[in-house]
């Protein structure tokens, strides 16, 4: 007889197991644990557990700041400027009302033109920056970086200083 309630407790425990583990996380659980990763500096695991918030929760009302973030961590901690760009062009594509849309298309010229040294790529998404949000409080810088694209700082005249007599 103790041998079946053993079995039985037993079975009970591992199905109990089972059915907990498959249970979908809240997209609060998934931000918290991105966030807790990203604080602990463990970046890859944080642009997965965002990932993961943005794949199973793809109508949540923070998608385009989850996906702004992964593109930050991307280029900011890890220095992988075009995965960057891609998941700043997936945000733009995705959700194209969004505030931080502008700001990301405003990413992926600054990326080409800044730290991928694509020129080209540069002046295509700054022009369909400057073409889509006219009146966007970033446009006088793109404008800036459209006219002195390429040009070393040093060639840039206003920028240079006095030296000292």
């Amino acid at each position: 007889m103790n041998r079946i309630a053993s079995i039985i407790i037993t079975f009970f425990l591992i199905s109990l197991f089972v059915i907990s583990c498959g249970q979908k996380k809240t997209k609060e659980q998934l931000y918290a644990e991105a966030k807790r990763f990203e604080r602990d500096e463990q970046f890859e695991d944080a642009i997965k557990t965002f990932e993961k918030l943005v794949k199973d929760y793809p109508e949540a009302s923070n998608v385009d700041s989850v996906l702004f973030w992964i593109g930050q961590i991307q280029s900011n901690n890890l220095t992988d400027f075009n995965s960057s760009v891609k998941t700043h062009a997936r945000l733009v594509k995705q959700c194209p009302e969004s505030k931080l849309a502008a700001q990301s298309l405003f990413m992926i010229g600054y990326h080409y033109a800044n730290s991928i040294s694509d020129l080209d790529s540069a002046k295509v998404y700054y022009q369909k920056f400057v073409d889509l949000y006219p009146d966007n409080e970033l446009v006088n810088s793109v404008k800036w970086e459209l006219e002195h694209l390429g040009q070393d700082i040093n060639e840039i005249d206003f920028l240079q200083t006095e030296s000292p007599e």
